[in-house]
């Protein structure tokens, strides 16, 4: 566990859009000025590292080198059998829970580990029998259980060169750490959900091909999942790959719930998966689906639909058109939930601009927002933005990563990374008193680079960002940072 030193904020500017039907065009808003003290005589904190966690705002945790336990399949497919993951859940108490597909950490309010938790903070991941675990997500429940979402496929053999068969596994630990002896088997359930195994060219594979991609946890305890499932297989030659996205519920003792679809499982035939955004609200479940086109399962330009469930596991039709919305992005954008129930999304990058849309509680767009409920964030060639979250006063907080290229004869064209954390108001403007001009930056330290993929902002408006890190302090290489923030008045 060790700390690097040095942050440093940037702003950028933040480009109104005017909606011709769903195309953009746009009006470039006043570039923000410098953020200044607010208050009498209190300075700014906002955007600060708080040195109440870890003693300089930041920490690094050291994960093993993980593989997916053999060769890999040659077909396109909705989920991913490579490890390496890692995934970042508050727990009760303002701990925070890092899990990969072979380890779990949880680190105290302070920044210190849990020593309380498994072995000095740490816990190893258990695999299903005979099967590899590959992380998709985590969550953690209100009675600070951790359930971890991924694919479970068999060990390969010299008989099975290229295994396609794989099942949605998830794992629950209590709040010690321990397996929950109660929840499937032993702590591990492991299920197809009654799918059909996918036609391949040579006829019909040998078992079912399902994969999870993420997880959340309702009110009653429930594991809620997403994910997608295998129909037709190909090598993305002469025919394409048929895969069908699925929302299923389990059970709080994790077998498939009937109450819930059908046997537990609702799958959209027009879906090639579900995205990793899963967002339960009002006893609803938000997702963000890709619809199959072409042969790759998330080709350039596939149209993506936000969908919400009711708690039955069927569509409301009072979210969008029977259910459905029509989102303008070319992949699966990050997804969060105001606490007035309004929806944020966040676009990739596409040349300097990245398109954050906010809709009404029934899919509409939201005209407080910007103009028409959309903006244009743009920022320097080497930033960009994967993470969005919100505080509670509707503030908006991105973040991502900035990339600074190395210089020297011998750099290679290579480059480094830090984290970057933007705040911005509800109505879309940057808000000028969060770090320098609304944005702030964070290195680890040493020749680390390090990329903000997962955000939170717990009761007090502390921000908690996450993402992979690769560096010499760490004895593996490599390993997951974490860094919070103070959200100022």
């Amino acid at each position: 566990m060790n700390r690097g030193t040095g942050s440093r904020g940037r702003g950028f500017k933040a480009l109104s859009a005017l909606a011709c039907g769903l195309a953009l065009c746009g009006a470039i808003a006043a570039s923000p000025a410098a953020a200044k003290d607010i208050g009498k005589g209190k300075p700014n904190v906002a955007g600060r590292l708080d040195r109440g966690f870890s003693r300089d705002g930041k920490l690094l945790l050291s994960f093993p080198p993980e593989n997916a336990g053999g060769v890999g399949v040659k077909y396109a497919l909705p989920f991913q059998f490579n490890a390496g993951k890692l995934s970042m859940a508050p727990s009760p108490g303002g701990k925070t829970v890092v899990a990969g597909s072979t380890q779990l950490v949880r680190v105290l309010r302070n920044g210190s580990l849990d020593r309380r938790f498994g072995t000095r903070g740490t816990v190893k991941v258990p695999r299903p029998p005979g099967m590899t675990f590959v992380l998709a997500d985590a969550a953690v429940d209100s009675q600070g259980r951790i359930l971890l979402a991924g694919t479970a496929r068999p060990q390969p053999t010299s008989s099975t060169p290229d295994p396609l068969i794989s099942a949605a596994a998830v794992i629950r630990f209590d709040a010690d750490g321990n397996l929950d002896r109660g929840f499937g088997r032993e702590g591990i359930a492991v299920t197809d959900f009654g799918i059909k195994p996918p036609t391949v060219p040579t006829g019909q594979y040998l078992g079912s091909s399902v994969g999870l991609e993420s997880i959340a946890v309702d009110s009653q305890g429930r594991p809620v999942l997403t994910g997608a499932a295998v129909i037709r297989a190909s090598f993305c030659r002469s025919s394409e790959t048929v895969t069908n996205g699925f929302v299923a519920r389990l059970t709080s003792a994790g077998a498939p719930d009937p109450g819930f679809g059908e046997g537990g499982l609702r799958t959209i035939s027009d879906l090639a998966s579900f995205g990793e955004a899963n967002v339960l609200r009002a006893n609803g479940l938000l997702t963000v689906g890709v619809k199959r086109s072409g042969c790759e399962y998330r080709s350039p330009g596939a149209p993506v639909l936000l969908t919400e469930f009711g708690p039955e596991g069927n569509l409301r039709p009072s979210f969008g058109l029977a259910g459905f919305r029509s989102v303008n992005f070319n992949s699966a954008p990050a997804i969060a939930v105001t606490p007035a129930g309004k929806i944020l999304l966040l676009g990739g990058k596409h040349g300097k601009a990245q398109l954050v849309v906010r809709l009404t509680r029934s899919g509409g767009l939201d005209a407080g927002f910007g103009r028409t409920g959309r903006i244009r964030v743009f920022s320097p060639k080497q930033v960009s933005f994967t993470a969005i979250g919100v505080d509670g006063r509707e503030r908006i907080l991105l973040a991502g990563q900035a990339k600074k290229p190395l210089r020297g004869k011998h750099s290679g064209g290579l480059s480094r990374s830090s984290f970057v954390v933007s705040r911005l108001k509800a109505k879309g403007s940057f808000d000028r008193s969060f770090g320098r001009r609304g944005s702030v930056r964070t290195g680890f330290g040493g020749p680390s680079s390090a990329a903000a993929t997962q955000l939170y902002v717990d009761a007090r408006g502390r921000i908690t960002a996450g993402g992979d890190v690769v560096t010499g302090l760490l004895g593996t290489g490599g390993g997951f940072a974490l860094a919070r923030y103070l959200g100022g008045r």
